[in-house]
């Protein structure tokens, strides 16, 4: 019995490798299905090209393919008919915005099926950042209980914005006196209302939230309330230029909105040469630029708001040592243009700093 079971278990073993045997001389001797796209790109992972460059690289293709394509998005950028094994790609991206895109090479075959190798493109900063060196000139007391969501100047008056994470109705806009960080007035909001960024433009102060898809705006001198605007996602930072108002969502997107209808106008991606510059807070438009604070970072990143590249970045280290306490991320820049300068605090943050921002000498 036992030698019967034996020979049966054998007998298994040779048809499993004389199977096996037989699939490995058919696949050296005689063709197969291939796997996998008629044309690729050669190099691994996604692709990256400088703001207003070149994507350069290769395609490899594969024998029997009658046609190449390459799409970013669904624009078609290049297309060989009967193409070599071996195509080297210059492909202008002038133009193109800061981004990510649908990068496609589409091959037809000779029984006419497509295929498709699929990356992301990311179109980056043609510039690396400088770094600003930032000094502290005075150090003025905040309210420890702010969460300073948003901090601004109007004709000599600092104006504050914050939030609610202890859900207890905590929302509010504050004018707020400098030297002593005593609230001077303010304007609440009951919860669940999370307030975020504050802007003034016009005579009129601009207070987003972050999940309440809501925009409320104020009257600047009485702080009475004038009207609100309803939009879609979060609300993280705002500030203004000369005809719209600018804002952040946490990731690396700025929308530039029209303040009387507050319609998205124009969205910029931020990025430096070597990707995005996700997690955007709080903003500030001074000069010309805006500055963000890089919501869990040291870190503020100054923004050219033509293209949304990253000129440069400042590390503000120095101000978290000297202001922190026992508070929570740097988070507030403001702006003062009766004196022409610059403000920084945080959220729950004792101190308040005026600072002196230093760009980078050309070599």
């Amino acid at each position: 019995m036992r030698n019967k079971r034996t020979l049966i278990i054998l007998g298994v073993l040779v048809i499993t490798a004389a199977a096996f045997i037989y699939r490995s001389l058919q696949n050296m001797n005689g063709p197969t299905d291939r796997e996998g796209p008629g044309a690729f790109f050669m190099s691994q992972g996604n692709l990256a090209a400088s703001f207003n460059q070149e994507l350069t690289g290769q395609l490899k293709v594969l024998p029997e393919q009658l046609k190449v394509q390459v799409k970013i998005n669904d624009s078609l950028v290049f297309e060989a008919t009967n193409p070599p094994a071996i195509i080297p790609l210059k492909i202008s991206i002038k133009g193109l915005p800061l981004g990510s895109y649908r990068l496609r090479v589409i091959s037809k075959g000779s029984t006419g099926v497509n295929s498709e190798d699929e990356r992301v493109l990311y179109v980056v900063s043609d510039v690396a950042p400088k770094s600003w060196s930032l000094e502290v000139v005075r150090q003025y007391p905040h309210n420890d209980s702010s969460f300073t969501q948003g901090l601004c100047f109007y004709k000599g008056k600092m104006f504050e914005g914050t939030g609610d994470p202890q859900t207890v109705g905590a929302t509010m806009v504050a004018e707020v006196e400098l030297a002593t960080g005593k609230i001077l007035k303010r304007r609440t909001k009951p919860q669940p209302i999370f307030g975020e960024g504050i802007t003034v433009m016009n005579g009129e102060i601009y207070q987003i939230s972050w999940k309440n898809d809501s925009c409320f705006v104020y009257d600047a001198g009485t702080l009475s309330p004038l009207r609100y605007y309803t939009y879609s996602g979060e609300g993280w930072g705002l500030t203004h230029d000369e005809n719209t108002l600018i804002m952040s969502d946490g990731t690396e997107k700025i929308y530039f909105r029209d303040p009387k209808t507050f319609k998205v106008l124009k969205v910029l991606s931020v990025y430096t040469n070597q990707g995005p510059i996700n997690y955007l807070n709080e903003l500030e438009y001074i000069d010309g630029l805006i500055y963000a604070n890089v919501w869990m970072s040291n870190i503020i990143a100054v923004i050219d708001p033509l293209t949304g590249r990253v000129l440069s970045t400042i590390d503000a280290t120095e101000v978290v040592k000297k202001g922190k306490g026992t508070g929570e991320v740097l988070n507030g820049i403001a702006y003062n243009p009766t004196t022409q300068k610059t403000y920084l605090t945080g959220k729950y943050w004792p101190s308040l700093f005026e600072v002196k921002i230093t760009q980078a000498k050309a070599r």
